[in-house]
């Protein structure tokens, strides 16, 4: 069976995921980076499109809405008396020298970027980044943001290949912990139930335990919607999943002996 028939037998078949316990290591590994992958593309996906639309609009706001100001010795000194709040299609666009916005500010608006008085924020999809000015060690004005921002828009396809694939080797590297530790249950789990499976058939089953709940995730954030107690929901269907996987395997036998 293919991977990709074995991800879709996955989601609903316990005695088919109890078959896998057999088939090599080197196939669940390869299983688990497709799930890696499942996992990064909405986040990756909704990333790149917020990042893009957000220096789009940020390039035009900048050259035709913003005041001028300057960056110097790590602050911001902006030709306005109050903050300015632009907003360009789902983008937000701050220039606040006063102080009244902060980095959590910038994040509760979802998509946004921020000139604050001391640092630089920018949030897609609620996840903001921050950078303090006074890592520049130089003066920056309103032309000179406009000049760094259309290079970038030019190197923007090569930063977002990077990005992807710094957040897919991240999202891997918690999979394999995730289905580490899933195993590591599973283990108790066998025992109370009295199956006879070593380690490395427990680790492939918790491998392929854990796609129902994956895919669910995968679907909720396709379409941005936030999971109450999403870890712990993650989590229930885990061990719900690999118990029923670990009840289907045969028992072991005992030796009747003679009278």
């Amino acid at each position: 069976m293919n991977v990709f028939k074995q991800l879709y037998t996955s989601i609903y078949s316990p005695k088919t995921i109890s078959t896998f316990r057999f088939q090599g290591i080197g196939k669940t590994i390869l299983y688990v980076f497709i799930l890696s992958l499942l996992s990064t593309i909405p986040t990756g996906y909704h990333f790149s499109t917020g990042l893009s639309e957000g220096i789009k609009g940020f390039d035009q706001t900048l050259q035709n809405e913003l005041p001028d100001f300057i960056i110097e010795d790590g602050l911001l000194s902006a030709d306005t008396e109050k903050p300015i709040e632009i907003k360009v299609d789902d983008f937000i666009i701050i220039l606040d020298e006063s102080g009244a916005f902060g980095v959590e500010e910038i994040e509760a608006k979802q998509n946004a970027i921020g000139i604050l008085s001391d640092r630089f924020v920018f949030s897609a999809n609620g996840q903001a980044q921050s950078y303090e000015y006074s890592l520049l060690n130089m003066s920056i004005t309103k032309k000179d943001l406009m000049e760094i921002t259309s290079q970038f828009n030019q190197l923007l396809p090569i930063v977002l290949t990077i990005l992807f694939v710094v957040m897919y080797l991240f999202g891997a590297f918690v999979k394999f912990i995730e289905v580490t530790f899933l195993a590591l249950l599973g283990l108790a789990i066998k025992n109370s139930l009295q199956r006879k499976l070593n380690f490395k058939q427990v680790w492939v089953m918790a491998a392929y335990s854990t796609t129902l709940a994956t895919v669910f995730f995968f679907i909720m954030d396709s379409l941005q919607v936030i999971v109450p107690s999403g870890f712990l929901i993650n989590w229930f269907v885990h061990l719900i999943v690999i118990y029923l996987v670990l009840k289907e395997v045969p028992p072991i036998k005992k030796k009747i002996k003679d009278a």
